[in-house]
């Protein structure tokens, strides 16, 4: 009888007071407070309301439609702690304040993985995180603030994700032993940057349609290996990979096609740059007091300026492939007896006048550049050209110096158009 009264007591208070239920189902963080060391919390495919924090070793896991969402002055997922997860859940950050990230996380042994973000400030922000993994990320924001920051933090896994509209892609500062694997970067001012870390590798990634494609400072023995660095020629200071400060780091297996400038090395030293490709940029490599770096087996096709060097000397450039080379291997050893001369002439003379580009590879500018040749200490030689290009096995096929011809149509094209516009005003 006493239990029946029990009943019919609580489903008379269920009715008395109907939200109740509903509002501690809403409340993410009393879930949280009440879950217990390796529970895993079912999300529903709604919005929850944000902020939270999660400071024990629980996993969140969402379905389609779960959005966390907040517009205060907390990050909306903070991560504080070790070994907590989140797992296929979508994160809005809609405060106005740029610095507060949508995710901040601290500790170790942590893992993000199927979690999309749509923020007006910063992604992710890792600082003293270490063994950890971010997996299948998207990060979209609205170019002012950085993707992911990674400081103070080692031993941990950025893979598989897909970052656009950001600052910088992946900004990295003071962090040792990370790694950056399969990653799409568009549309950003760096795709990485990198400060102040040794022993990175950065491998697989697409950095594209940025101003830069990767920005590597004051960092030392790491790999950058396998990534495709293209199309990043949002300005004349457009880079699909640049070197700064830079020693002991392996350059291998790239792709840098169609950027401003395809790599350049500035101020780097015992560099090792081999088996690349540089294709239709306006200049495939570029050294700038830059010294004893080794440069060799890279293919450089359809480039406007294969390579050259400012201010820099004792670099080994020797047995790459150059499209515009003279070839002459009477021994058969696939080596060209007929060195490979990259005169900075053109280069110089654009740089005092950038109006003279429209006259590449013009018979006047040929001529006037077999009459005022750089001095021998200016030039940088390759004494053993290759006869055959060296191509990456991931790569398609390539035309040869057909983006050069395109290159050159369009700046005779364009000077043509100047004419005319200037008689009409005339």
């Amino acid at each position: 009888m006493k239990t029946r009264i029990y009943v019919v007591f609580f489903l008379l208070l269920c009715f008395l007071f109907p939200n109740s239920k509903v509002h501690a189902e809403q409340n993410l963080q009393s879930m949280i407070q009440q879950a217990k060391p390796g529970d895993v919390i079912q999300l529903k495919g709604k919005t929850y309301k944000g902020p939270i924090t999660i400071s024990k070793p629980i996993t969140l896991v969402g379905q389609k439609n779960t959005v966390i969402q907040s517009n205060g002055k907390r990050p909306t997922i903070s991560l504080k702690g070790n070994s907590i997860q989140l797992k296929q859940l979508t994160v809005q950050q809609l405060s106005k304040d740029p610095k507060i990230p949508a995710i901040s996380v601290k500790g170790n042994g942590h893992l993000l993985e199927g979690v999309t973000i749509n923020t007006k400030s910063l992604g992710i922000d890792m600082e003293n995180v270490h063994h950890s993994k971010i997996a299948r990320v998207t990060i979209k924001g609205s170019g002012k603030e950085n993707g992911i920051i990674v400081s103070k933090s080692s031993q941990n896994i950025i893979q598989d994700s897909f970052i656009s509209r950001m600052l910088d892609s992946i900004y990295i500062e003071n962090s040792d032993h990370n790694r950056f694997l399969r990653n799409t970067l568009v549309n950003s001012r760096y795709g990485f940057h990198l400060m102040f870390s040794k022993n990175l590798t950065i491998r697989e990634n697409k950095s594209e349609k940025n101003y830069i494609g990767a920005m590597i400072m004051e960092t030392a023995n790491s790999v950058i290996e396998d990534n495709s660095f293209s199309y990043n020629a949002q300005n004349v200071n457009s880079y699909g990979l640049q070197l700064f400060d830079t020693t002991y780091t392996k350059v291998a297996h790239n792709d840098f096609s169609h950027n401003r400038i395809g790599m350049k090395v500035e101020k780097s030293e015992y560099n090792q740059v081999f088996q690349n490709t540089a294709l239709s940029n306006f200049i495939g490599i570029q050294f700038y007091k830059a010294h004893s770096n080794t440069v060799t087996k890279n293919t450089f096709v359809g480039n406007v300026n294969d390579i050259q060097a400012v201010a820099s000397k004792e670099n080994d450039v020797n047995q790459n492939y150059w499209d515009g080379a003279w070839k002459l291997d009477i021994r058969n050893s696939g080596v060209s007896m007929i060195p490979y001369k990259a005169d900075p002439f053109f280069l110089s003379l654009t740089q005092d006048v950038p109006e003279y580009q429209i006259f590449f590879q013009s018979p006047g500018m040929i001529l006037l550049q077999k009459m005022l040749k750089s001095p021998d200490q200016l030039v940088l030689s390759d004494h053993a050209p290759l006869m055959t290009a060296q191509l990456n096995e991931s790569k398609n096929t390539f035309t040869s110096p057909i983006g050069v011809w395109i290159v050159s149509i369009a700046m005779i094209t364009i000077s043509f158009s100047l004419i005319t516009l200037g008689r009409k005003s005339i």
